[in-house]
């Protein structure tokens, strides 16, 4: 089943919010972003950020100060949670205990008044697309963690939202569940067409998952577009160390240069920092690299396909090298090796 959109423009659009509370503290500030129908979008952040907050003003839940919400270009303000077009699945999920799985599905259609051949069409239609056929007649406490969280979407697309919107859904399962929900999660939602907002703290649920996301910092938005452009390309130093991990240094720009921490790098451009992944970082002995530094190697941490290594340069910059396991390597702690990179791994930064 999929949630037709209607006209031609986002499905969710927020322009200019402002979230400030009663007593002063400021929840989000000018918050703007538009998502497409049928988009997987992401608001990634640390605690307190504003993502979640921005997700309730989205739902209705709250109020924004200023600013204004568009559900398929049509303006939300004042216009209460249960009478939006959206649905919303939270960490906790408050499936109803006495309910089979069918009638937890259900209750929103007949909530509507559908009729009951309807409504029995729309309980298996929602069974397969969560690939819970067979499993209507069980309760939730007889339910996997991963199994009641897919009943829960269901219920709530079941609903036919324009948009649904997720708040951190997966926070309580374990690593390895987490991994299957989230393939399971992009899958439902390829399948069934709708729109998803989805709130994590996690970096690797919004790489996976995302056709575009946002990284939220102090109430506002460092940086929005798609995971690969945003991990390889960050804008700001919060994006870069956030979003992954790297090698940051800032300093003065002279010449080709950026002086930065009692070391030179080359970089191709003017700015006030660089970013250098880890796995774009050589180390070994004699490397060919525009960026070449000599210092003693201070640990060594074997990952199963990759080995990453900490390189402690005579100024006392660490630098931090992930490399491909590769069989037959001698290099151990306390070596002293050659460590860089080439001046097109380095992303130049402003701010």
């Amino acid at each position: 089943m999929t949630a037709a959109a209607t006209g031609g423009g986002p499905d969710a659009e927020l322009r200019g919010i402002r979230k400030v509370y009663d007593n002063g503290a400021r929840g989000v500030e000018q918050v703007d972003f538009t998502v497409a129908t049928g988009e997987f979008f992401s608001m990634l952040g640390p605690s307190g950020c504003g993502k979640s907050t921005t997700l309730r003003i989205l739902a209705g839940l709250e109020e924004p100060t200023s600013g204004e919400v568009l559900i398929r270009g049509e303006p939300m303000r004042g216009r209460p949670a249960h009478r939006r077009p959206t649905n919303m699945v939270f960490q906790r999920l408050a499936l109803f205990p006495h309910l089979t799985v069918a009638d937890n599905i259900a209750f929103g259609p007949k909530l509507r008044r559908k009729p009951a051949r309807q409504v029995s069409e729309i309980v298996g239609s929602m069974l397969d697309l969560v690939d819970l056929a067979g499993y209507d007649a069980r309760y939730p406490a007889q339910l996997s963690g991963g199994q009641q969280q897919r009943v829960a979407i269901a219920r709530a697309l079941a609903n036919e939202p324009a948009v649904l919107l997720l708040d951190e859904p997966l926070g309580a399962l374990d690593l390895r569940l987490r991994v299957q929900m989230q393939q399971a999660l992009k899958r439902i939602q390829h399948d069934s067409g709708t729109t998803f907002v989805y709130v994590t703290h996690d970096q690797v649920e919004a790489l996976t998952m995302s056709d575009r996301m946002a990284v939220m910092n102090e109430g506002r938005i460092e940086q929005i577009g798609p995971p690969a452009e945003l991990y390889r390309s960050p804008a700001t130093k919060f994006t870069a160390t956030f979003l992954g991990d790297t090698n940051l240094y800032e300093g003065t720009y002279d010449g080709g240069l950026l002086e930065a921490e009692g070391i030179g790098v080359k970089v191709a451009r003017p700015g006030r920092a660089v970013s250098v992944r880890p796995e774009h970082v050589a180390v070994g002995k004699d490397l060919d690299c525009a960026n070449r530094y000599h210092g003693r190697l201070e640990d060594v941490i074997f990952q199963g396909a990759s080995t990453r290594y900490h390189v402690r340069l005579a100024s006392g910059v660490l630098v931090i090298s992930e490399r491909r396991e590769e069989a037959g390597s001698t290099l151990t702690v306390g070596d002293e090796v050659e460590t860089g990179w080439d001046v097109d791994a380095g992303v130049v930064l402003d701010h």
